[in-house]
């Protein structure tokens, strides 16, 4: 330790600064400018990637038309904000009647955002235009297979009462009351509530009466996933 204090001081006396920067000065300036360079470089990347993110967030919630959303899908591929004007474009083109447009669109989202948290949206959109189409069968099974994947979530009531709606336009009546019936249960407090019971009202009267029959052993099986209803309070 004390040699190598020693050398160490002996180093320093002998250092002659103006030597030193006469030799490598020009070395230790490029190699400074360049870190400098890098640092800048990044720091506007990442500041034009922020200002990027902030304008194409302030044109989707904007945009109120297909041309907009489809000029941000186009300028924006593979962002999350090119996800949300897809979705938003499928709409527009659904409620303009433009049903082939709007599957095209929603296919074209599930394909190239597999994993998007809108992707059952998605699929409820197609079975929406299966609907608006009238392919009731079509629309009818892709909605149960949503209520069977979104049991208990966000879409899981309105592609229950789409399955419903679908079983009524094809004239199954007993089984599109049952699913209203189903339903009412699992939409306590939401705004299906009153349409499940108007509906299920509405069937009621067009069943003709049912004979008595002897009670039966079990249950008839269920036209829906059954979803958790709430427990009372305090329970």
């Amino acid at each position: 330790m004390a040699n190598t204090s020693r050398s160490d001081i002996e180093f320093l006396q002998q250092f002659e600064p103006d030597v030193f920067w006469e030799k490598h000065g020009r070395k230790v300036i490029a190699i400074a400018v360049a870190a400098l360079a890098v640092g800048a470089a990044v720091f506007l990347w990442q500041r034009h990637g922020i200002q990027e993110e902030e304008n194409a967030a302030l044109r989707l919630a904007s945009a109120r038309d297909a041309a907009t959303l489809q000029g941000i899908i186009q300028d924006y591929p593979g962002k999350n904000v090119a996800a949300d004007a897809m979705m938003r474009l499928g709409d527009v083109y659904y409620r303009e009647g433009k049903y082939d447009e709007a599957a095209a669109v929603y296919q074209k989202f599930l394909a190239e955002y597999p994993r998007h948290p809108l992707v059952q949206s998605g699929r409820f959109g197609l079975a929406a235009v299966q609907e608006a189409k009238g392919n009731f069968h079509a629309a009818r099974d892709q909605y149960l297979q949503l209520a069977t994947a979104d049991r208990g979530g966000y879409l899981f009531l309105a592609a229950g009462m789409g399955a419903a709606r679908c079983a009524e336009s094809l004239g199954q009546t007993k089984e599109a009351r049952q699913m209203y019936e189903e339903l009412f249960a699992a939409a306590q407090g939401s705004l299906w509530q009153s349409e499940c019971a108007r509906r299920w009202r509405v069937l009621s009267r067009d069943l003709p009466p049912e004979p008595v029959q002897p009670a039966p052993t079990q249950p008839a099986p269920s036209q829906l996933p059954v979803a958790p209803v709430p427990s009372p309070a305090g329970n």
